[in-house]
């Protein structure tokens, strides 16, 4: 490939780190993270032709990102989403003492920024996906079990919305 400068290694899927800013207990015990999908929004414009033109109407929608993890045996990582989940809606709460200012923004009490950064085959950092203002929308229940044949770690998932993300090369 003529003019091609990059690495000839390929990305590895296990080659990653995802830091959450306001749920620090997820770092180490963090299995898997998506670099989620966007979208950018098209209209259809109808034509005398019959055959209608497709234009790009320029909004975008980001799918969301999600994360699995291993739960540690106190519950702190799943519990920091969880009791995340719960202020940002009205679960403990009387409809008169919602847990954010309603007339003006409120990112800064229900969000947080993460950042997924992508390793080289040295596992030095190459990229840095920044996300801004997330906030979870689900978070999996757990499952005890007794007819394991053998002792298994628990994995959770959760699922978080936000703004937009950058990518940087670092």
């Amino acid at each position: 490939m003529a003019g091609y400068t990059g690495s000839n290694n390929p990305l590895l899927a296990n080659y990653f780190e995802f830091v959450l800013d306001r749920v620090p207990n997820m770092v180490y015990f963090c299995q898997g993270a998506n670099l989620p999908g966007v979208v950018y929004g098209t209209s259809v414009q109808p034509t005398t032709l019959g055959i209608p033109v497709t234009i790009p109407i320029g909004n975008y929608r980001f799918e969301n990102l999600q994360l699995s993890f291993k739960v540690d045996e106190d519950l702190k990582n799943w519990l920091e989403i969880y009791n995340w989940m719960k202020g940002n809606g009205n679960l403990d709460q009387t409809c008169n003492s919602l847990p954010y200012n309603t007339v003006g923004s409120s990112l800064g009490k229900t969000s947080s920024n993460g950042s997924l950064i992508v390793t080289n085959s040295s596992y030095k950092p190459k990229l840095k996906i920044t996300f801004n203002n997330l906030f979870p929308v689900t978070l999996s229940g757990i499952l005890f079990s007794s007819i394991l044949p053998e002792s298994a770690e628990v994995l959770a998932t959760a699922e978080f919305a936000f703004t937009n993300y950058k990518i940087e090369t670092l």
